[in-house]
């Protein structure tokens, strides 16, 4: 275990400090080209809900995503931290308005408002992600959140979303680390299944 934890942590170092010296207009357009690749797959236009996240700098930026969900009718929620270390609710987002700065710096729905949408009934989930492999393995940034979160979204397709770079060779795995079924990166959508 404690080989696997090593292993994680020299991986997310190695995934953030590229991914944090990405210039905006890659981030920019590559964001794009995942909003574009995102729209047309149709596992996404068949989705009533859908989970995504409010993204850092430099991650893959959701807002086109979110706002093209919204405005094709689809129920959309993002995470909102918990007080409890490491646990987080799905809440739905109507637009830029309901959310705040919480927990961690993060953007997220303000809770003394915030609609919680059952896990059960989300159809998609968009999963932030250090890195991934093409077996769906995926590293996070340690916290466990959305480990702690996906087992309870049982019937939800899991999709990892980062830069292509991120995807690696192989990301170890620990007991309770959970897989995703595709992954989408400016390149596409690739099955892990």
């Amino acid at each position: 275990m404690q080989n696997v934890r090593e292993e994680k942590k020299q991986l997310r170092q190695r995934m953030l400090t590229r991914r944090r010296g990405l210039p905006a207009s890659a981030v920019l357009a590559g964001s794009a080209q995942i909003a574009a690749h995102l729209r047309d797959w149709p596992i996404y236009r068949r989705a009533g809900t859908v989970m995504l996240y409010l993204a850092m700098a430099d991650e893959p930026q959701t807002e086109a995503m979110i706002e093209d969900a919204r405005t094709a009718g689809k129920t959309v929620c993002v995470p909102m931290l918990r007080a409890e270390y490491g646990m987080m609710d799905a809440a739905r987002i109507d637009g830029p308005d309901d959310l705040i700065t919480g927990k961690l710096g993060l953007r997220m729905p303000d809770p003394a408002k915030a609609q919680l949408v059952s896990p059960g009934a989300i159809d998609l989930v968009v999963v932030p992600g250090v890195a991934f492999d093409a077996a769906g393995r995926r590293l996070g940034m340690g916290a466990g959140y959305y480990d702690r979160f996906l087992p309870q979204a049982e019937r939800a397709c899991r999709l990892g979303l980062a830069w292509s770079f991120q995807v690696a060779g192989a990301v170890p795995q620990g007991l309770y680390d959970v897989t995703m079924h595709y992954l989408l990166t400016e390149d596409g959508i690739i099955s892990c299944e």
